[in-house]
């Protein structure tokens, strides 16, 4: 393997780092400039592949192998050169949508894209100081594909440093540029492939067939990338609605369709119009993590809601909210803590989920309404609502005394059930008896003044005879089991003895 084979083959190697470097940092930081710049290398790299390869079939292949590979490699070349048109036009459909996104590790990104211009820099010296030194033309002309790399990575740095100064479309303009080069490359990979395939028998540099040197670009050539770009620039205001989407268009900010339907659309290129689709179709759903709260009765306690909802109105969502999860998250915190700064743990954390939920739920929904954000809250679940890790077992052992305290009121309450009613049992018994009581005695009372004034009224009517009986019944009453011997009023007893025997036990009495 000679001196131009190795130079080569290491550059393969920086070229290889160089992609894996550019497509980790544009994931890593969202740059859609180190993107195009990552496939821009990736061109750098097929032709430096192509080189080496047709060096080595001139030092060591046969005639007609040279020939079949040539072939071959022409395809291949051809392929590539279509992917690289298909790249160029998503990226740069990306770069002219006019949706500008935040980059993430700035600085980072920013180093790595430094050392991609240093790597760019001198691989390209190397290449053609070797290829000057050997006489490789094909070498030259990788070399200069290298520093064309280099400029794009330059572009693509300043590009990443402007968002540091707050001028984040300098990332877009420096995919446009990227993708631009990219193009051209492209074009020339085509261009010069397909005529070697046409015109097989004509005799050309090995450097015509990868690129005349990146800067040697007749008009007609000039016309046909500008026709392209034209054409790439026209199609970027394609653009297909989902069945769950909905899009507004805005041409110079103003609203023109507030609801494209799903399909396939079109709308004049950015600058003029911009469309933005929106997932009103389908509910989608945010949690605010766990959060610390202040209770009203000064605890502490841990909330974590989750919050459904939908788009209802894309227009006003499109023109009014920039953030909707950060939107979200600030508001809902916002209802809780005016909802937990009002109640005591005890009710948060047992019995009263299902109202704080529906509060809450009304609370974010009169912000939406208010803000006119176009966002309809479905529902909100209250994931988790517990005490902090560090007072969890003073709070078990208050569940653990509330459940003593339940069991202590059920029994209290199966003994009240079961003693008030014999107790009602009891009372309702001596009532009775003693209403019984009070009508005999009433009654007795009553009969006895009857019979009183019965013999009131037969004393005032007979006095002797009244009294008489009278007598009579006291001695029954009195004497109730002697007998008794009647005397009329004439009989004189002066001298007479009266034996009166009873007649149970035959014993005399006088």
């Amino acid at each position: 393997m000679g001196r131009k084979e190795k130079t080569i083959l290491i550059t393969i190697v920086a070229n290889l780092i160089l992609i894996l470097l550019r497509f980790f940092l544009a994931n890593l930081s969202g740059s859609i400039g180190l993107l195009a710049n990552a496939w821009h290398s990736f061109t750098d790299l097929f032709v430096t592949s192509v080189v080496f390869a047709g060096l080595m079939l001139a030092r060591y292949g046969a005639h007609k192998l040279k020939i079949a590979t040539k072939k071959a490699e022409h395809f291949l070349a051809i392929f590539v050169s279509i992917f690289i048109f298909y790249m160029g036009i998503e990226i740069l459909s990306d770069a002219l949508s006019g949706e500008i996104t935040e980059l993430r590790y700035v600085p980072f990104a920013a180093a790595g894209a430094f050392v991609g211009v240093v790597i760019n820099y001198f691989m390209s010296r190397y290449k053609i100081y070797v290829g000057e030194q050997t006489g490789s033309h094909s070498l030259i002309a990788d070399g200069y594909h290298s520093k064309m790399d280099m400029y794009c990575s330059i572009a693509v740095l300043v590009g990443i440093l402007g968002s540091l100064f707050g001028m984040p479309s300098l990332d877009k303009i420096a995919a446009i540029v990227a993708m631009v080069l990219l193009i051209i490359a492209g074009y020339e990979i085509f261009t010069s492939n397909l005529q070697a395939l046409l015109h097989p028998n004509e005799k050309t540099d090995d450097s015509h067939h990868i690129h005349n040197h990146g800067f040697k670009i007749s008009k007609k050539m000039f016309v046909r990338i500008g026709g392209i770009l034209v054409v790439v620039y026209l199609l970027t205001g394609v653009y297909i609605v989902q069945w769950d989407e909905s899009g507004v268009v805005r041409r110079f900010g103003r609203v023109v369709n507030a609801n494209v339907y799903p399909g396939i659309h079109y709308r004049l290129p950015t600058p003029f119009e911009q469309v933005t689709l929106v997932k009103s179709g389908n509910i989608q759903k945010i949690e605010t993590g766990v959060q610390e709260f202040l209770t009203g009765d000064t605890n502490l306690v841990n909330i974590n809601m989750s919050v459904h909802y939908k788009i209802s109105n894309a227009e006003k969502y499109v023109l009014n909210v920039k953030d909707t999860k950060a939107l979200l998250q600030s508001s809902i915190t916002t209802s809780i803590r005016k909802i937990v700064g009002k109640n005591k743990i005890d009710y948060i954390l047992t019995e009263g989920k299902a109202e704080i939920e529906q509060y809450a739920m009304s609370l974010l929904q009169d912000t939406m309404d208010l803000n006119g954000t176009g966002i309809e809250i479905v529902g909100i679940q209250l994931v988790e609502s517990s005490p902090p890790a560090n007072v969890i077992a003073s709070f078990q052992d208050l569940a653990t005394a509330r459940q003593d305290r339940s069991i202590y009121i059920n029994e209290a309450t199966a003994y009240r059930n079961t003693i008030i009613p014999q107790a009602k049992a009891e009372a309702y018994k001596n009532i009775s008896e003693a209403q019984g009581y009070k009508e005999e005695k009433v009654k007795n009372a009553e009969g006895d003044a009857t019979l009183f004034i019965s013999k009131l009224n037969a004393y005032a009517t007979s006095k002797d005879v009244t009294e008489f009986r009278l007598y009579m019944e006291s001695m029954e009453r009195i004497l109730p089991n002697v007998q008794k011997l009647l005397l009329g009023s004439g009989v004189n007893i002066d001298n007479a003895e009266l034996w009166i025997s009873n007649s149970k036990n035959n014993t005399p009495s006088n």
